[in-house]
């Protein structure tokens, strides 16, 4: 019953949106996403514990949040940029994944835009509505822009109870709901097929670990599914 709730809260809160509403509408389409506002809460919450506060870039209008081990960030905007492929997005360090036999020239071209840097990335842009603030410009507010304007891109991960922003298919940025009782308070989700099309060797890309995360379908099914991950006790 619960997630027959939750989804035909996010339904309703993804049709206001498109539809314009305003006010009191959009603010009670919101206010029934359970799943949107705890992700905003817990999200703040993590920023809250990480040594290294997110940091703007003003030029770019983007948040940026930086591993502890620096090899890995997760950017999302501060304000809409029509100009700019990715709003949301994974910034990574390429090297571990040379090192493993990567080919750069069979990934993907939307990879490789920071490949020059010795960095790799994957993202999309989100919606192009204007980001509407009441009040002062925070990582956490610029999250709840996301929640706001592009419910779709945000998830509860049930086996790792774990909240989400994928920023694209099988890739996501994650964060504990509860940082004193999970372990994982902080990972970064990659799809490895593209590296491994491109001739990485899943099991030696160091910093990294390939293994299979726990999912779950709608009808509540587990099923596991490939992945790299890297990821952070913050607590």
């Amino acid at each position: 019953m619960k997630k027959k709730i939750r989804k035909i809260a996010a339904v309703f809160l993804i049709l206001a949106v498109l539809a314009g509403y305003s006010g009191k509408e959009a603010e009670a389409a919101f206010n029934t996403d359970i799943v949107g506002r705890v992700a905003i809460t817990s999200f703040g919450e993590m920023i809250d514990v990480l040594e290294f506060p997110p940091v703007l870039d003003e030029a770019e209008k983007l948040w940026i949040l930086t591993s502890p081990d620096g090899e890995a960030s997760f950017w999302w905007r501060s304000e809409a940029n029509p100009g700019r492929r990715m709003d949301a997005q994974i910034c990574f360090e390429a090297e571990s994944f040379v090192k493993a036999g990567l080919d750069s020239d069979k990934l993907p071209e939307e990879m490789k835009g920071m490949l020059d840097a010795g960095r790799l990335m994957m993202g999309k842009q989100l919606s192009l509505e204007p980001l509407v603030y009441d009040g002062e410009i925070t990582p956490q507010s610029s999250f709840e822009q996301i929640v706001k304007l592009d419910r779709d891109s945000i998830a509860y991960h049930a086996p790792m109870d774990h909240y989400g922003v994928a920023v694209a298919e099988g890739w996501a940025f994650e964060w504990a709901k509860d940082m004193n009782t999970n372990d994982k308070d902080i990972v970064f989700v990659l799809d490895p097929k593209v590296f491994l099309d491109a001739g990485v060797d899943a099991d030696n890309v160091e910093g990294w670990i390939f293994t299979k995360l726990p999912m779950m379908d709608d009808r509540g099914r587990r099923f596991e599914v490939d992945k790299f991950v890297k990821f952070f006790d913050l607590k």
